[in-house]
């Protein structure tokens, strides 16, 4: 082999390495955030079962609170809000409840907010067999969506809000919200961004539901003696109410 042909070969070979290296180095790596998510009664430490004060001082016993998260973003510092499709079932009575968000990238990113939808998107709802999903545990199959799913027609139910006020005799109350219309979207941002770095797969960030604040806000209380029951399509209006409530009840733990 001449001395040229030589340099050539060993050239490019050297191009091929460097390629390499430089597509290794490019290559996507994804982030993971996972979202903790608790519940509270007016700011405390609560647990679903457990009963604590209205307004009124009557006692109140919640023993269901379920609910469908999707449409999340994270708000990038210089890119703005960047969509991640995620949807998560979230049984607030089970340990540990979460949703994971795998975000896309090739560099770190500066985070400073948080927007997520509170119900199934309106293209994955009326209409959708549970069983065509192929993974029959997926928040949205057929075993994934038991206890949250009214048919076809109907599609999913975003939110389930159950209980009893603790009166004489009880008063057993029933908010379930599952219409397009209820879907809602709460944002969340907080002053100092935080570094989510390339590639790590150990970020969370928590989220508070407040219980109370689903019935009592600055412009409008539910009372349960007077509004017991919304299965969405038999009382619209008192779905309407109560979503609008729970929209307002989440916060971020400091």
């Amino acid at each position: 082999m001449s001395i040229l042909n030589s340099s050539i070969t060993w050239m490019s070979v050297g191009a091929l390495v460097l390629s390499m290296v430089t597509t290794s180095c490019n290559r996507q790596r994804d982030a993971k955030i996972r979202i903790a998510f608790d519940v509270v009664w007016d700011g405390d430490v609560y647990d679903v079962g457990e009963s604590a004060p209205d307004v009124q001082g009557r006692l109140v016993q919640l023993e269901r609170l379920e609910c469908y998260v999707s449409d999340f973003y994270i708000h990038d510092v210089e890119e703005g809000w960047l969509a991640i499709d995620t949807v998560a079932r979230i049984n607030f009575s089970l340990d540990d409840p979460h949703a994971l968000l795998v975000v896309p990238g090739r560099g770190d990113r500066s985070i400073d907010g948080l927007r997520m939808g509170l119900g199934v998107p309106e293209d994955r709802n009326v209409d959708v067999d549970p069983a065509s999903y192929s993974n029959p545990n997926h928040p949205l199959g057929y075993t994934g969506s038991a206890g949250l799913h009214w048919g076809w027609a109907a599609g999913y139910i975003f939110s389930v809000y159950e209980g009893r006020l603790l009166t004489e005799p009880n008063t057993p109350f029933t908010y379930h919200a599952g219409d397009d219309k209820t879907f809602r979207t709460t944002e969340l941002m907080w002053a100092q961004p935080w570094l989510l770095e390339y590639g790590r797969k150990d970020h969370e960030i928590k989220l508070l539901l407040d219980a109370y604040k689903c019935l009592h806000g600055d412009d409008d209380i539910i009372d349960p003696e007077i509004d017991p029951e919304t299965h969405t399509g038999n009382n619209l209006p008192l779905a309407i109410r109560w979503v609008d409530l729970y929209q307002d009840a989440w916060a971020i733990q400091p």
